[in-house]
């Protein structure tokens, strides 16, 4: 198809018209690209474009990279086909990008004598100027890249030691197939641990994985790996649907080609030695002392990785809630160009798309906003079969309780965001913090289990019911963020227990708190059990509810405090520690990844990171808890039916009766196991 075209085609200099290739039902066909071989990379691009049905294409390789500069300063002269059957060359507009991968696949094809394959490229094959046809392109996106033959990642150029890196992946990957087996299959599930438990003692075994693990620290250690993963494949919603869909999916960075099989193995093993103490005792050695420089090196491929193997087998497949909150809500950061491809570039993988109902809309008529909207509303109205309390997990994402922009102390100046979505709406952006709640089985809702939605006169009012625990008086410092390697983080540390020890305090004066706290030494370790929000978190091991009087954990918070109650004592050795610690003191550096070794094991730190950016409160009843950070006095702590842990609202009285603004998320001691479910009025809430 591809050499005809190209004997018979002449060039005209004119440009290219998709309505010379046109869709005739866009829902159901596809447009492929012939590349035309060359003789040297510097050749300019030719190809041939046409169109097939989706259920009947040829075998052909779908492309995933990044647009870059949406430019299109460079061109691939491509035949277009007129009515007297022959054909005439044409000038189609590409970015810098795509035309830089062209090149080097086209280049690898030459080189390794490949049979080049039809290539679905979004750019080329998809008209971006028609909305119309675009929507429903989109939709087609899980066939296009499921029904390909192959999916070639495209990285970019080779750059800042990037062969290194491949090069690592592909030796250590292919040994670990080898010596330890395919960690890939349905029965595996990614765990390699259990596959190397089972190989540890044949011969060579441990030889390997000690030098495996020395080139994976020594990679991590000095930037590779960082340097790596900081291209912009790595940050785009889009490029996640694409990698997951096909079975044949390979690396390609500059002209080295990795299989992801051989990348997943290596990620997998890295994660198996920062999670398993024994073996990484057994594979350490003087030149790779800790693991803590490995805990969090591949974050963002591990999700990849994770959400690939849902897709994989059928029986795995992700909810689009837990798809989005898993994507977009923590440290990792994914970016689209459009925000409502936030939800429309994952539909592909979610199990649950055509029972929620949502199809992508490009349409100038409707905004953000209203997709954002509608995905929330179908997630919480959808009938949760298994998950019985799940409907409303997503108003922990609301987008007024993700904002953290106000200060202690001061009034959000407005409670717009910038779509101006109603407050129980997520809006998935680049700053969401997870919910404080892991694998702790807490039941605020007590017996009633099943959302109780009520009718409301608009799409963007969400109606709950539930019942008020108590109305906030008063409020302490915030959690704070990551306190080391900063100067005044010991100080913070200490400012905000001493926050937590006066509302305690006043807690302890109110005649009321007597119902709430069976005894006084149950109302004491409120002190150490309400920061983090009664969860032990032992990294390597998950959450864990923590037991209110587990004398344990209450001597790991007073060895946490003393630490920093020390350093804040001595302002001016932490400081110099600090100093020194920026500056790059190997010593300071390696006692520092000693110290995060012991904080990660021992739990507390974790926890309280759970808790970043959240607020101690009193109520007026003297209930303990965590809230929000922009909460204020005045506004109250409630429970929806349907959902475990308490919300903190605001009445917004000039919007009508019951009409509330979501806060967000709380933690309330003595109310988290149904303690007020049975005997508290209920309550109609309009959230806005």
């Amino acid at each position: 198809m591809a050499d005809s075209a190209q004997t018979d085609a002449v060039l005209t200099g004119s440009l290219f018209s998709y309505d010379s290739v046109r869709l005739f039902d866009p829902s159901t066909e596809i447009r492929l690209l012939d590349l035309h071989p060359a003789s040297s990379d510097t050749d300019n691009l030719s190809g041939y474009i046409y169109t097939v049905p989706i259920s009947q294409t040829p075998s052909y390789i779908a492309l995933s990279y990044v647009w870059g500069d949406s430019t299109r300063t460079h061109e691939i002269s491509v035949v277009n086909e007129v009515n007297d059957g022959r054909g005439a060359f044409v000038t189609l507009r590409l970015t810098t990008s795509l035309d830089t991968c062209l090149r080097h696949l086209r280049e690898l094809q030459r080189r390794w004598q490949l049979e080049p394959l039809p290539l679905w490229i979004d750019q080329i094959c998809i008209n971006q100027e028609d909305d119309e046809e675009k929507s429903y392109q989109v939709l087609l996106m899980k066939d296009i890249y499921s029904s390909a033959h192959q999916v070639i990642v495209w990285l970019g150029p080779a750059a800042d030691d990037s062969d290194k890196v491949m090069d690592a992946f592909a030796g250590i990957g292919q040994e670990l197939l080898d010596k330890i087996g395919d960690h890939t299959t349905e029965e595996q599930w990614l765990s390699i641990d259990r596959l190397i438990e089972k190989n540890i003692e044949q011969p060579g075994v441990v030889a390997f994985l000690r030098k495996a693990y020395k080139l994976v620290y020594v990679l991590k250690r000095d930037g590779y790996f960082a340097r790596w993963q900081k291209r912009s494949w790595f940050t785009r919603v889009w490029t996640i649907q694409e990698f997951c869909l096909c079975s044949d999916t390979v690396f390609a960075c500059g002209y080295k080609v990795v299989p992801e099989k051989f990348v997943s193995a290596v990620i997998d093993f890295a994660n198996c030695v920062v999670m398993d103490r024994c073996l990484r005792e057994r594979l350490e050695t003087p030149d790779t002392p800790t693991f803590c420089i490995l805990a969090a090196s591949f974050l963002k491929l591990q999700l990849l990785f994770q959400r690939r193997v849902h897709c994989q087998y059928p029986n795995a497949k992700e909810t689009l809630e837990h798809l989005l909150v898993e994507l977009f809500a923590g440290s990792t950061r994914f970016y689209a160009t459009n925000q409502r491809d936030k939800v429309y570039g994952v539909l592909g993988l979610a199990g649950d798309a055509d029972e929620l109902g949502i199809r992508p809309d490009y349409s100038t008529s409707t905004t953000n906003a209203q997709v954002f909207t509608q995905t929330a509303r179908a997630i919480i109205q959808k009938k949760w079969k298994t998950q019985r309390v799940r409907g409303l997990y997503i108003l922990r994402y609301g987008s007024l309780g993700q904002r953290n922009s106000a200060q202690p102390g001061e009034v959000m100046s407005s409670t717009k965001n910038e779509m101006e979505l109603p407050s129980w709406v997520p809006e998935w952006d680049n700053e969401m913090n997870k919910t404080y709640v892991g694998t702790t089985s807490f039941s605020a809702c007590g017996k009633f289990k099943t959302a109780d939605l009520v009718s409301t006169s608009s799409p963007t009012i969400l109606g709950v019911r539930g019942f008020c625990v108590d109305t906030i008086v008063d409020l302490g410092e915030r959690a704070p963020a990551d306190h080391l390697g900063t100067r005044d983080g010991p100080k913070k540390i200490v400012g905000f227990f001493d926050s937590v020890k006066r509302l305690l305090k006043m807690s302890k004066q109110n005649k009321c708190a007597k119902n709430i706290y069976a005894s006084t030494s149950h109302h004491d370790a409120a002190l150490w059990r309400v920061p983090i929000g009664d969860q032990y978190v032992a990294y390597g091991v998950g959450q864990q509810r923590s037991k209110r009087t587990d004398s344990k954990l209450e001597s790991v918070y007073r060895n946490f405090i003393a630490h920093y109650e020390d350093y804040a004592s001595r302002e001016g050795d932490w400081h110099d520690y600090i100093t020194a610690h920026n500056a790059g003191d190997k010593q300071v550096n390696l006692a520092t990844e000693m110290h995060m070794d012991e904080l990660l094991a021992e739990g507390y730190y974790m926890a309280l990171r759970y808790m970043e950016g959240k607020r101690p409160y009193l109520t007026k009843n003297g209930y303990l808890g965590m809230g929000p950070g922009h909460c204020q006095p005045g506004d109250e702590v409630v429970v929806f039916h349907g959902d475990t842990i308490p919300y903190v609202v605001r009445s917004v009285p000039e919007k009508g009766d019951n009409m509330y603004l979501l806060m967000g998320e709380a933690y309330c001691d003595g109310i988290m196991d149904g303690e007020l479910a049975d005997t508290a009025e209920r309550e109609d809430f309009y959230l806005i």
